[in-house]
């Protein structure tokens, strides 16, 4: 099950954590490694490496294999979703990590508050395996701060073997209209998302600022609060899913694709209305006690083989063209992950909200108050 490989991966990191604090990669480093394009120069790294990732996000394997190769301790610490990773940056985090994985918007949050190192792109060769469509983007231009990571999509995911399939399953009605409704369901716990599937019903952009149509997102969250089986995150929503607890869940698509392993009856869709893209991102804290071995690790990350390692195992896209042919072909075939340019063109990237960041979160608490009803 999806929580048993959940934990297997925390207790992973703690098991590791413990070996390498009494001298595990206690191994004499060459004066230089070459490898992946660039020449690392091994007095320059430090003997650990803190990473700030959402959970079950990476693959083993490969956080074994830069151990391995560069004798660096790696540590993984886990945040359910970006305000609450910010929230843990701001709470004392900045000194604390090396690599933080920041979703598009966030990384605008983060530059803007000059709580990011600009990143030295010398240090940085595979930069150029990535796919000129996830770079220079307008939460990044230049690629300052940020370097791609993963790619996917907001939707909902639908237990096929429980619901009636003969009604129109591709729209944001059936979370939000109860004439419409399948069934018990969930949204994600993560306010923009939320919000923002109630402005793309409604017909507005999931970056509106026009205070009209956040209270008219507002009342429809308010009315569907009552329906609601749980906010949840997104390996709650897909645990409830593969349960049938859910029927219907909002939720990132490489999450729900992965749960199909258990439940084949599950099927990922775009709500015809529209949707997010998102892009998640490897970012470099201002006070990263190991600046050089973050950047190491990026370059490491972003070579073909491990950006196909990494798809592999989280099930979400890779903005890496070099890693494309190196993909799993039923995954690099699944348009719920690498959804064509029809569905491409009705997305939106979320963006920094500046003032109006304050309207989203009155929204948010507003609707999460009074908690579920009845």
């Amino acid at each position: 099950m999806r929580n048993s490989r959940v934990w297997i991966r925390r207790s992973w990191v703690v098991v590791a954590a413990a070996f390498y604090a009494c001298g595990g990669s206690g191994v004499d480093r060459p004066p230089t490694i070459e490898a992946y394009g660039l020449t690392v120069e091994s007095e320059r790294l430090g003997n650990s490496l803190n990473v700030l990732n959402y959970s079950d996000y990476i693959a083993p394997a490969l956080v074994e294999r830069f151990e391995q190769e560069y004798h660096v301790d790696v540590i993984v610490d886990f945040f359910d979703h970006n305000d609450a990773m910010i929230a843990k940056l701001l709470a004392g985090g900045i000194g604390q990590y090396d690599v933080v994985i920041a979703a598009d918007y966030a990384v605008q949050i983060l530059a803007g508050r000059q709580l990011l190192q600009p990143l030295d792109h010398s240090n940085l060769p595979n930069l150029a395996n990535i796919n000129p469509r996830f770079l220079n983007l307008p939460f990044d231009p230049g690629n300052t701060y940020s370097a791609p990571y993963q790619w996917g999509t907001t939707g909902l995911g639908i237990r096929v073997d429980r619901v009636d399939t003969t009604r129109a399953l591709d729209t944001w009605a059936l979370v939000f209209d109860s004439a419409a409704s399948l069934g018990p369901f969930t949204m994600l716990d993560e306010p923009r998302e939320t919000i923002g599937a109630a402005l793309k019903y409604l017909g507005h952009s999931v970056n509106s600022r026009d205070p009209k149509e956040l209270e008219a997102a507002q009342n429809l969250l308010t009315q569907q609060r009552r329906r609601v089986l749980a906010y949840a995150s997104a390996t709650g929503g897909r645990d409830l899913l593969a349960s049938a607890d859910a029927v219907v869940v909002h939720g990132y698509n490489g999450d729900i694709v992965l749960t199909k392993d258990e439940v084949p009856d599950i099927v990922f869709v775009v709500p015809r209305e529209g949707s997010i893209v998102w892009t998640d991102n490897m970012t470099v804290p201002v006070r990263a006690p190991h600046r050089y071995t973050a950047e190491v690790f990026i370059n490491f990350v972003l070579a073909a083989e491990h950006g196909a390692a990494l798809t592999n195992y989280t099930r979400f896209a890779s903005p890496n063209a070099a890693a494309l042919p190196h993909i799993e072909p039923a995954i690099r075939r699944d348009p719920a992950l690498f959804p064509p340019e029809e569905v491409l063109e009705r997305l939106e990237i979320l963006e920094e909200l500046g003032e109006a960041r304050a309207l989203y979160d009155r929204v948010w608490t507003r609707v999460v108050a009074g908690g579920r009803g009845n």
